[in-house]
């Protein structure tokens, strides 16, 4: 009964007159809704203090054991972890501002979950495409700069070369159709199915308000 509630409630925000308390709205809207944004914030929390560790341990280790061009890796890597950062932060207050009750929970639910499909759809794509540019880059990187492929001179030469830079793009090209399908799977594990659960409760209140 408690989404009969939910919905009477959904109904009457912004009514001076029958307008529910913000504590009976909280109360009601975090058993039905706030579970699958708990969830997500869980798992968006969890994958940054995965990204932090893998990337300083990752990046520790290349400034301590080169020098010079092979660099480029740690600075690629502290790079796209910066623009991680910046991704996170963003999720992280639309999620917050998702569980905020009072800030006009009608109008303003349903478009920020809009919201939200488009970040998780952004960060899906920009992963998957990121795999074959980062990919070709390390090995261009090493190619260029490891101290065992700069000691051989075949490697020197333009021939060698544009040869490895093919082979790089081809396994590029065939290892980024299952990192899709990979990323996909993780995205909608981590948060696709907790949008697709929000995005119901949302839906079955909007179509009972219709009915009525």
């Amino acid at each position: 009964m408690e989404l009969d509630q939910l919905k009477e409630m959904w109904d009457d925000v912004g009514s001076k007159e029958k307008g529910p308390s913000a504590d009976e709205l909280q109360a009601l809207l975090q058993k039905k809704s706030k579970s699958p944004i708990a969830k997500m914030k869980r798992n968006l929390f969890m994958e940054l203090l995965f990204i932090l560790v893998l990337y300083v341990l990752t990046v520790a280790y290349y400034f301590l054991n080169f020098s010079g061009g092979m660099l480029s890796l740690a600075w690629m890597l502290i790079v796209i972890g910066v623009l991680y950062l910046l991704y996170y932060r963003q999720k992280r207050r639309l999620l917050n501002r998702m569980e905020c009750v009072s800030c006009e929970v009608k109008s303003n639910l349903s478009m920020q979950l809009r919201v939200l499909e488009k970040y998780v759809k952004f960060y899906m794509w920009v992963g998957t495409l990121l795999f074959p540019v980062v990919f070709i880059a390390s090995g261009v990187i090493v190619l260029l700069y490891s101290p065992d492929t700069t000691a051989d001179p075949v490697t020197r030469e333009r021939f060698f070369i544009w040869v490895f830079l093919a082979v790089m793009i081809v396994f590029a090209a065939v290892l980024t159709i299952p990192v899709y399908f990979l990323n996909k799977w993780y995205v909608r594990k981590l948060y696709g199915q907790h949008i697709e659960r929000l995005k119901k409760i949302v839906d079955e209140m909007n179509e009972d308000l219709v009915e009525r």
